[in-house]
């Protein structure tokens, strides 16, 4: 194993195809040029385009894998997916900040998946404080009205200590145009709507993609933007509903 490569961690999903999850995140990891290490909170039953359901490893086994991983090797940057959750979420991210205190961690909120299947219930989303214990939140348009109950365009920036990127890709106005609040300020990270044209898991390789970034050391506005770019040579990979991952 080349010991010069920055190291990141993904707690994510298997996602049987690939194109989402754990693997699309491994993939993404590569592509960026850091060495990517996997936990799986969870087993789904899904295609590219249908989701049936999931199974969720228990928060114990996650910690022990933490635990065991994070005790031997320095990660600079810890990316989670789909978990069971709220009350799973914080315990995996103090347990975390425990044993990495300088840890970036990027948290993308998914809440429904892109078929239409809830993973959270109202009553969860009552825990949504735990979100400024994350160095990042990369929610939709839809995700953030949820966690945030609030119009995203009457948002302050007061609410969170965390940053965030509210990503454009279901907005009414400048689709595919995303917005990062961060140190008091607001962002715009210009984007192209492609028609509405998408891939499975671009949420996942984004969120990944913006970790890869952090590890290597880049600020949040370069890692943001450069993720952007990358997952829009994602989308226009191929015409089918699974992208491919190139080299940088």
């Amino acid at each position: 194993m080349k010991n010069n490569l920055p190291f990141c961690l993904t707690l994510a999903g298997f996602d049987p195809t690939a194109g989402a999850g754990v693997l699309a995140d491994i993939k993404t990891f590569e592509s960026f040029g850091v060495y990517g290490m996997g936990i799986i909170t969870s087993n789904t039953f899904q295609t590219d385009n249908e989701f049936i359901d999931v199974q969720w490893v228990d928060v114990i086994d996650i910690l022990g894998q933490m635990e065991l991983l994070m005790k031997k090797y320095k990660f600079k940057a810890l990316k989670i997916g789909l978990i069971k959750d709220f009350d799973t979420l914080l315990q995996v991210i103090r347990f975390a900040r425990e044993l990495s205190p300088d840890i970036h961690i990027v948290w993308d909120p998914i809440l429904k998946s892109s078929s239409g299947f809830n993973f959270h219930s109202e009553q969860s989303l009552q825990l949504r404080y735990l979100v400024d214990y994350c160095s990042l939140i990369t929610p939709n348009w839809n995700e953030f009205e949820t966690l945030w109950d609030v119009d995203p365009t009457k948002f302050s920036t007061d609410k969170t200590t965390s940053s965030i990127l509210l990503k454009g890709g279901h907005r009414k106005e400048k689709t595919g145009c995303d917005i990062l609040y961060s140190a008091g300020q607001s962002m715009e990270i210009a984007g192209n709507s492609f028609h509405g044209k998408s891939k499975h898991g671009t949420g996942c390789v984004l969120s990944s993609a913006i970790t890869a970034n952090l590890a290597k050391g880049a600020n949040l506005l370069e890692s943001c933007t450069s993720a952007k770019r990358y997952v829009e040579k994602f989308i226009l990979s191929n015409d089918s509903n699974l992208g491919y991952h190139d080299k940088k």
